[in-house]
């Protein structure tokens, strides 16, 4: 099935990678915290046991049988208050405790995780379902997972002090019945570590239909969305999807429920009747005298402690398991960053030029060809423009020359050497580029701008030189706090306080992603994919001038479908079925009258009387 998530789950290198995974968290998370918590849960574990032998000499000492020899009755009573409140006020710490050590996890691996996104080069990975599948584990391992493993190791630590205690105490009185409680929980362990590996499988099975009901529910929420949702009517469709999948997760985890309720049941069952055959077993010895009155307290207040300890144990078992199996996906996740970050040597500044050499490129196997041996040469210091219609692979170019993603064949060259074999960043710190698909961000008109070179985001005569150059200065100074305020509907500042935001229109939001670009008007290589699209014709025609002049002297690709924005361009090459048709500048391919002419003089058509 497209998008499954396939791990093996049962193989005992997988588990023991994740354990080990999940001591480095716990370790980097709260070291000294996981100390005291892991020491605390084994001392509270023993209270139990404690109060029980206290309350045992005690009742032997009433029955006329002492047993405590010269120790006076009242520090035994003052022994076990303080066992009930050191039991008491211990649980509280810990609580405390395992709260502190998970949210410190939990940010080590949040951390971790978007840390290991980072260093992915490309796009293609982020365009498989199935890898959004597994983030979603992944998070869910950096927001639940942590909780569990404190909670699980800190309970089982605890449970374990207890059993051990209780054990000892039920076997000095009576090791038959404590065989045979041993016995009853062994069945129970089985089944609870095999409904955990299942717990977490459906958890994978659902994860696609849980991204499915969040996206449903964003389009039925996001303001973007609101404007089409209610003119075409949409909310009713969009909410009944959201419906049917939140309907099949429900069906899905309640057939998993009743599973383990099933199962519960019948190994609890089990459980009470091997508790009920050991007291029964205890009376009948109370009543033939081989155990004192402090025995039979004990024996049958350790039986169903014992029996309480066990299930504790096997729970805790259980949810440590499945946390470790959360675990393994985030540990998958986080390994296949470093494999997929390419490393290479740094990118030298452009002497020459840029080469597309024989570049053939698919966005899959079992997809069309988008580009079919594209050869192109971009001198350097010179403007080349990319024309043809929708489809011809304009933008597909830029990505495979900012290295988005890699050609399927064919190689392209930066001053002759092949750009695969170049560090990603430092070739991408030499070009400035503006997509067509630009990013809104929902920050500030400056942070806006100046995310298109971090070194001078706290520079306000560079950011705003590149608003003027962009045409977008004006409007910025008309907000309401200028440059400071918040483009967004939906988000106010990351301080708290100051005004509601307010949201550009599309052609001002162009012209700030333009800005953004032209923070690095002084790189090697600029590339502008459909900059003006979403401009009028005047606008459209003042920024090419000002950009044409701002930038002259730099290597330029411009990639348009609207040609009367190209014509400045020293080379203008069209692509066309995934190929360059022609090559050459604007008056050669017009007295050629081949494609780029009949394009030309088709849009031109549109301007005339």
């Amino acid at each position: 099935m497209p998008g499954r998530i396939s791990r093996p789950a049962s193989r005992p290198a997988e588990g023991v990678r994740d354990l080990g995974t999940a001591v480095r968290l716990i370790w980097r998370g709260h070291r000294a915290g996981a100390l005291v918590t892991l020491t605390g849960s084994l001392v509270l574990g023993v209270v139990p046991v404690t109060a029980a032998w206290l309350t045992k000499l005690i009742v032997d000492g009433l029955a006329g049988r002492p047993s405590q020899g010269d120790v006076p009755r009242v520090l035994l009573i003052g022994g076990l208050v303080a066992a009930f409140l050191f039991g008491q006020l211990g649980q509280g710490w810990l609580r405390y405790l395992q709260e502190l050590v998970s949210r410190r996890i939990e940010f080590v691996v949040q951390s971790e995780l978007f840390a290991a996104l980072n260093r992915h080069p490309g796009l293609a990975v982020f365009e498989r379902p199935g890898f959004h599948d597994r983030l979603e584990l992944a998070q869910r391992a950096g927001q639940v997972a942590p909780h569990q493993l404190v909670t699980a190791a800190g309970g089982l630590l605890q449970a374990a002090g207890s059993l051990a205690g209780f054990v000892a105490a039920l076997i000095a009185v009576s090791p038959a019945v404590a065989g045979l409680a041993g016995a009853a929980v062994a069945p129970q362990l089985v089944a609870d570590l095999r409904l955990a590996r299942r717990r977490v499988a459906t958890q994978v099975e659902l994860s696609p239909a849980q991204r499915r009901t969040l996206f449903y529910a964003r389009l039925q929420a996001e303001p973007q969305a609101a404007k089409e949702s209610r003119i075409f009517g949409l909310g009713d469709f969009f909410h009944g999807r959201m419906v049917r999948e939140l309907d099949a997760i429900i069906r899905t985890e309640r057939a998993l429920e009743w599973r383990v309720f099933r199962v519960q049941a019948g190994l609890d069952a089990l459980s009470a009747a091997a508790i009920g055959v050991g007291m029964a077993l205890i009376v009948r010895s109370a009543m033939n005298g081989t155990l004192t009155p402090g025995d039979t307290v004990v024996a049958l207040a350790a039986l169903p402690a014992m029996a309480l300890a066990m299930a504790g144990t096997v729970q805790q078992l259980a949810v440590g398991k499945e946390a470790l199996l959360v675990v393994g996906h985030y540990r998958a996740l986080v390994a296949s960053g470093p494999a997929a970050a390419a490393e290479g040597a740094a990118a030298p500044p452009l002497r020459d030029g840029i080469t597309f050499e024989d570049v053939w490129f698919r966005y899959g196997d079992d997809l069309p060809w988008v580009l079919r041996g594209v050869n192109l040469r971009i001198r350097c210091r010179h403007s080349v423009a990319v024309v043809g219609l929708n489809g011809a692979g304009k933008s597909t170019l830029v990505k495979l020359l900012t290295r988005l993603y890699e050609p399927t064949k064919g190689r392209i060259l930066w001053d002759g050497t092949d750009i695969a074999g170049l560090d990603p960043d430092s070739l991408r710190q030499r070009i400035g580029v503006v997509f067509q698909d630009f990013m809104t961000y929902d920050l500030t008109a400056v942070e806006n701008i100046g995310l298109g070179d971090l070194r001078h985001l706290g520079d306000p005569a560079r950011v705003g030189e590149a608003a003027k150059l962009a045409g977008i200065h004006g409007a910025i100074e008309e907000l309401p706090d200028g440059y400071g305020t918040m483009l967004s509907r939906t988000h106010g500042p990351e301080h708290g306080g100051g005004r509601t935001g307010v949201m550009p229109s599309g052609g001002q939001w162009q012209r700030l992603a333009l800005a953004r670009m032209l923070m690095r008007a002084d790189r090697d290589l600029l590339i502008l994919d459909e900059p003006s699209a979403g401009l009028d014709a005047e606008a459209e025609y003042e920024v090419h001038r000002v950009i044409h002049r701002r930038t002259e002297g730099r290597t330029r690709l411009l990639v348009s479908h609207r040609l009367n924005a190209v014509r400045m361009a020293e080379l203008i090459v069209v692509l066309d079925g995934g190929v360059v048709s022609e090559a050459g500048t604007h008056q050669e391919l017009i007295g050629e009258r081949g494609r780029y002419a009949g394009l030309f003089h088709r849009q031109a058509h549109g301007y005339r009387d």
